[in-house]
This record gives structure tokens, C-alpha cells and sequence, in this order.
């Protein structure tokens, strides 16, 4: 084999290529990972505190959990698409009043909509959280058809007609009515994102290995046929 075959090596280069940015995107995603975690377990040592107090204080306030007064009117619910535990549903979204302008509420989960039971005025214990950003797959809000998917400050500061805070959101993490189920998404956080990196590293190495395995088997093949 005088060259080596063009088309075979350029396929295997970009493959090789995809797999591993992958692996590294999965490092990356490791050390935030890890970061993430460390945030929680110091969050979790500190037991709750009142929002308005602790919003004052210039710190990254991410995860920290909070109390704060919301009076929670049904006719303001937004019921955004979600799952739960393999089941679909919504999420139930409301805002809250503080002294920096309106914050969003994540109230919890529930498979109906709306809810058979009104939510009175009452004292939300949550985790504050940033906002998430939609990838591709996840259709775009229909205000005008009340269709929620993302929790767009934009959209729903015109839905309510007030002003809502873009650092963060609040989720409940303690039921604050029948039907309702706070989803807490730092209960169940893993870490598996150097697994993922291994594997798409162990990719490349393999297909590494069966691209020389199929240049030394042509060149094989070419020196038998040559002595033949």
C-alpha cells in the first residue's frame, strides 16, 4: 500500500475529531459538575433564611433556600409542560412580590391543570435557582394561547404585566398545597460526566485501533498478492 486510502482517512479524522471534543465537553462539564456539588453541600448546612434579607448581600445566593410572603392568586397561575417522575404534567408558576421587583415562583408539579383546589396567601420555603437556558428541542412559549415550555422572564413579565427578576427563581421545597409537588432539583444531582468522558475517549481510542487494524490487513493483502 504505496498512500494511504484518502476517503477512509479523512472519515476516521473527523469522526476522531467529534469523539473527542465530546470527551473533553464531558471534562468540562465535570469540573462545573463538581463546583455545582460543592455549592449544594455548603447550601445544605445552612437552614433557610427571609429572600428580602439575604438578596441585599452582593454574594451568589445560587441554591440557598429561602421564606418569603406569596400570595398565590389562581387566576395568575402558569402551568409550564413538564415531567415528573416518568409522568407529564406542569409546572406551576407564579411570582412573588419583594423588594427588588417580582420573583418567580416554581410552586411545584401537577398532573391536572388547573388545580382543584385554590393556593392562598402563604409562606413559601424554596431554593433559589438561575434560569435555565432552553436548548433546540424545547418549543418555543405561545403566550397568546397561554402554552408555557420555558421560564422566560421576558414573556412572562409581559404575561403578568410586572417586572421580574432575571438572577433568579425560586422552586418550592415544601408542598404548599394538595396536588401539588415541589420538584426539587438538587435533591438527586449525579455525577457521571467522567464516565461519559472515559467512554467517548475509549471511542476514539477504538476506532484509532481499527483504522491501523484495516491499514495493516491491506497491506497484508497487497504483499501476498505481490509474492503471488
Amino acid at each position: 500500500m504505496k498512500r494511504l486510502p484518502v476517503g477512509l482517512t479523512l472519515a476516521v479524522g473527523v469522526a476522531l475529531l467529534i469523539l473527542l471534543g465530546l470527551g473533553t465537553w464531558q471534562v468540562q462539564r465535570l469540573h462545573w459538575k463538581e463546583q455545582l456539588l460543592a455549592d449544594l453541600a455548603r447550601t445544605r448546612a445552612i437552614p433557610p433564611v427571609a429572600l428580602d434579607g439575604l438578596l441585599t448581600q452582593p454574594d451568589d445566593h445560587v441554591w440557598r433556600q429561602v421564606t418569603l410572603a406569596c400570595r398565590s392568586d389562581p387566576r395568575d397561575f402558569v402551568y409550564m409542560h413538564g415531567v415528573a417522575d416518568g409522568v407529564a404534567g406542569f409546572h406551576v408558576l407564579t411570582h412573588c412580590p419583594t423588594g427588588q421587583g417580582g420573583l418567580l415562583a416554581d410552586l411545584g408539579f401537577t398532573a391536572q391543570k388547573p388545580l382543584a383546589s385554590a393556593v392562598a396567601t402563604t409562606t413559601l420555603t424554596g431554593r433559589l435557582r438561575r434560569f435555565e437556558t432552553p436548548n433546540a428541542f424545547v418549543p418555543p412559549n405561545n403566550p397568546e394561547a397561554d402554552d408555557w415550555y420555558t421560564r422566560s422572564v421576558p414573556d412572562l413579565s409581559k404575561r403578568w404585566n410586572i417586572t421580574l427578576r432575571s438572577d433568579y427563581f425560586v422552586a418550592a421545597t415544601q408542598p404548599v398545597a394538595p396536588g401539588l409537588t415541589p420538584v426539587d432539583a438538587a435533591a438527586n444531582l449525579s455525577n457521571r460526566h467522567l464516565e461519559y468522558a472515559l467512554t467517548w475517549y475509549g471511542l476514539a481510542a477504538a476506532l484509532i485501533g481499527v483504522y491501523i487494524a484495516l491499514l495493516y490487513s491491506r497491506r497484508r493483502a497487497e504483499m501476498r498478492k505481490g509474492i503471488a
